[in-house]
């Protein structure tokens, strides 16, 4: 993480151009493979940790710093992880380049930037356009699942999560824990370095689960 900046701006000029890359599984997992995206990925623990617990399954991270990218996808090649790849893109922009509809099992948005100062709050990176995206992109019973360790944060994910109107054809969202309601606990085998030092600190993981119905 040295020498990487810890927050860029997702609105600049150079992250509007559409640039994101398609990822494909690679030819030596199953057609039907399980398949993880982890949004913002970082440092990507999760995405690693993910990849080792079940070499079955094809993880990828995407994040908007490029050295990022970099750096993971070196880490990975030296760990001989060949069920877990990188990529770049910028989420309010270009993920639809990246998958093709009904490809991905889950999504992890896990402690996204926070933005606290009201005028960078349209930055905050869940917004109706890009649930739609990932509704198109998600199998039927596919999930979407959130966490963040801050609570205004949380509360704007959800209300978006929960008002929003997608097309008929591309289902509907539903809270596993009910409307209105944080999953309690972690149900992955893995957490975010985020999440270790937010629960070492005695500090409150606000998570949410929405499962895409047909």
């Amino acid at each position: 993480m040295r020498n990487v900046r810890q927050h860029v701006n997702p609105l600049g000029l150079h992250f509007q151009a559409r640039r994101a890359q398609p990822v494909t599984p690679p030819g030596h997992l199953a057609p039907a493979c399980e398949v993880d995206v982890e949004l913002g990925c970082a440092d990507a623990k999760f995405s690693f940790d993910l990849a080792r617990y079940d070499p079955a399954r094809f993880v990828v991270g995407l994040e908007i710093r490029e050295p990022l990218v970099d750096r993971n996808t070196d880490l990975a090649r030296r760990e001989g992880l060949e069920n877990l790849a990188f990529g770049y893109v910028n989420l309010n922009v270009d993920l639809d380049r990246v998958f093709p509809a009904r490809a991905i099992d889950r999504f992890h948005l896990l402690f996204p930037d926070p933005w606290f100062k009201r005028r960078h709050k349209k930055r905050r990176v869940v917004d109706d356009e890009l649930v739609r995206v990932i509704a198109r992109q998600l199998r039927v019973g596919g999930a979407l699942h959130v966490a963040t360790d801050i609570w205004d944060v949380a509360l704007d994910a959800m209300g978006v999560l929960e008002d929003v109107e997608l097309a008929p054809e591309d289902g509907r969202f539903v809270n596993i824990a009910g409307p209105w309601t944080f999953t309690r606990g972690n149900p992955y085998p893995c957490a975010s370095k985020r999440e270790d030092t937010t629960l070492a600190r005695g500090q409150r993981v606000w998570r949410m689960v929405y499962r895409l119905e047909g």
